[in-house]
């Protein structure tokens, strides 16, 4: 017979809330009077970027500032200051090896299809490399004093046909800071990731947005250079609507093909958030027997892997006016736990964002009926 042992052990059972990766952008580009190039610097609302970028002029700066201004408030982020001839998509990578990132908004113009797919490939490595999964948003040149609109789009569709990338955003500088100020107003934390950039209920873009650019014949932006822009070039675009005053943005589109569910970013923001999520979850199940293939075992990690999904469906209401989730409140079935071998397990996960009204229209019908008749 034994002597009596008590033993008392500490489990960790994962249920902590991991850091929020979500709004928080890497900002790059040439910035050669910058004090400390080929660095990561934080920065926020208080940061003397003439300390950090340097006096001079520069596209990087210039995003920067205009990402502050709609960022909203407690606004944080990165940035990565180059020197002009370091290896961007090299300097990102370490980059982004060293911070956790959503965006990485590249300031330098693009100006080839290879750069496009240089960048998703840079993504996709970075997922496989850290499990860091993040979106390009770069800058394509504004038109020249030379152009007219008709040949800026011509040149500015040519860089985007036939490109399949759907992380990668494009962005073309019709006004010189909107790079910034889109990238701002998706890191708007008034907001979610669900949530579109084209939301006009996030107020007008902030910075000088009043006076519409010209081209070399001296005609005005108008709408039908946005919609050729936006719809034929997929280039994520500024807008306005007549007798509103403000000006907001098109839908954030990617480069991702004809019918991907990845065209538009709140998409793929709200996977890469869940994804995220899950990957933590999925890590403390390695090696552990609590999932196994036994009916209660199934249920149990259903109910396990549903947490973040759950989480993201909260929503709340106030003074009678919802403020819905993410996505959709999840329901049975949403997760499948297969086993296809004794030792690997597939887990299948169903998001449902919810329907967003990004074209409206009102029908007004007359009731001609003589109600003095009944009288």
């Amino acid at each position: 017979m034994s002597l009596g042992s008590v033993n008392v052990n500490n489990l960790d059972l994962a249920q902590g809330t991991p850091g929020e990766v979500e709004c928080l952008d890497l900002f790059t580009g040439v910035a050669a009077a910058a004090s400390e190039t080929d660095q990561v610097h934080p920065i926020n609302m208080s940061t003397d970027l003439e300390a950090v970028l340097g006096s001079g002029v520069s596209n990087l700066k210039t995003q920067v500032e205009a990402a502050r201004s709609n960022g909203g408030q407690n606004w944080f982020g990165y940035v990565l200051p180059l020197t002009a001839e370091a290896d961007p998509l090299a300097e990102v990578d370490k980059a982004v090896g060293n911070v956790s990132v959503e965006s990485v908004v590249n300031c330098d113009l693009v100006s080839t299809k290879s750069d496009l797919e240089d960048m998703q490939a840079a993504a996709m490595e970075m997922i496989g490399k850290y499990q860091r999964r993040v979106f390009f948003q770069s800058a394509f040149r504004g038109p020249s004093a030379e152009e007219s609109w008709s040949d800026y789009c011509a040149l500015a569709k040519a860089v985007t046909e036939n490109v399949a990338a759907d992380r990668v955003m494009t962005v073309p500088l019709l006004y010189p800071d909107f790079l910034g100020a889109l990238a701002g107003r998706l890191a708007n934390k008034s907001v979610s990731v669900a949530d579109s950039p084209m939301r006009v209920a996030t107020g007008t873009l902030l910075g000088n947005y009043a006076q519409r650019p010209t081209d070399a014949n001296g005609l005005e932006l108008d709408k039908s250079v946005l919609l050729d822009l936006h719809n034929n070039g997929r280039f994520s675009v500024p807008t306005w609507y007549e007798d509103y005053d403000g000006t907001y943005t098109s839908d954030g589109f990617t480069l991702a093909p004809e019918t991907s569910d990845y065209r538009v970013i709140e998409n793929l923001r709200v996977a890469d958030k869940a994804a995220r999520r899950i990957y933590l979850l999925a890590v403390a199940r390695i090696g552990n027997r609590q999932l196994n293939s036994s009916p209660q075992s199934i249920a149990f990690n259903s109910t396990y892997f549903m947490k973040p999904l759950r989480e993201m469906a909260h929503g709340v209401e106030i003074n009678g006016i919802p403020f819905p989730g993410e996505i959709e409140p999840p329901q049975a079935g949403d997760i499948v736990i297969s086993w296809p071998t004794k030792y690997a397990v597939e887990i299948y996960f169903t998001l449902r964002p919810l329907n967003c009204p990004k074209d409206i229209t009102a029908n007004i019908t007359l009731d001609l009926h003589n109600y003095a008749e009944a009288a």
